[in-house]
């Protein structure tokens, strides 16, 4: 789906380099990597790095990293017409579908990629996205960022953000992702997708958390499955399957062999004439 939506975004742009005799194949694929997440598991984010808060204060990460939790990053603009809004929209509905509390156990910031944008830009979306939150502490917990953009440009580059701005819809064209960070700001998983499901997102913020968040059953889950990032959700991997049925098949042996023992031992003793 995220690649349909990325194509029709370039279709137009595909038609021009068509016309100038450039292979239309080959305009895609350039446009395709210019708006595309890319994998930066394990970078780490400059704490240096100096934006303004949704209230018009200065806002360093610093001031997140390192600290005590992990933090959803989401990074769009605030006055983006459709899909910055769906990814918000359905990433509050999956956390509001969890137990985890922002503020509590998680962060969530958002930074604008449009280095135009202001404060009030900010604080409006704030306003007008809050309520979907159904989550006390959500206030709190969510700062909304603006910058310049050598600082969004340092961000987008350590978290694999690529993103450019299309004369032709004169909008900004972006990959739809949630990137979860360490407390010490390192990338621990992206989510890329416009429809958030709740159980990978739990997952994704207890991986993050690095043990500190979650209860046994998420620590036993994230050691049985597998992030993959074709479907853009934990499941069971190949590998995962074959050691539980491996494991499966070793102890139904086992009380195969225990049973038949029991038997031989209750089996009567012929009697000597």
């Amino acid at each position: 789906m995220i690649k349909h939506l990325l194509l029709t975004t370039c279709f137009a742009s595909a038609a021009l380099a068509q016309g100038e005799g450039h292979p239309v194949t080959h305009a895609l694929e350039m446009q395709e990597e210019a708006v595309s997440q890319q994998n930066t598991i394990g970078a780490v984010v400059d704490p240096n790095l100096s934006f303004t808060d949704e209230r018009g204060y200065p806002f360093q990460l610093r001031q997140l990293f390192p600290g005590t939790q992990p933090v959803v990053l989401l990074l769009g603009y605030y006055c983006c017409p459709a899909m910055c809004g769906v990814v918000m929209e359905s990433a509050f509905r999956a956390v509001s579908e969890t137990e985890l509390q922002p503020g509590t156990d998680f962060r969530i910031l958002s930074v604008s990629i449009d280095p135009k944008e202001t404060p009030a830009k900010a604080f409006a979306r704030k306003q007008a996205f809050l309520p979907k939150l159904k989550k006390t502490g959500g206030d709190d917990a969510w700062r909304l960022l603006v910058g310049d953009e050598a600082n969004i440009k340092r961000l987008c580059d350590i978290t694999g953000f690529r993103y450019y701005w299309s004369q032709h819809t004169g909008q900004f064209a972006h990959p739809p992702s949630l990137i979860f960070l360490t407390p010490q700001g390192k990338v621990s998983r992206i989510i890329e997708s416009t429809d958030f499901d709740a159980g990978d997102l739990r997952l994704a913020l207890v991986e993050a958390g690095e043990g500190k968040l979650g209860t046994f059953w998420d620590q036993l889950k994230l050691n049985c499955l597998t992030f993959d990032p074709r479907t853009n959700s934990y499941s069971l991997a190949a590998m995962t399957l074959m050691r539980i049925a491996g494991a499966v098949t070793v102890v139904v042996i086992a009380v195969m062999i225990f049973v038949m023992l029991r038997k031989e031992r209750r089996r009567p003793t012929p009697a000597i004439a």
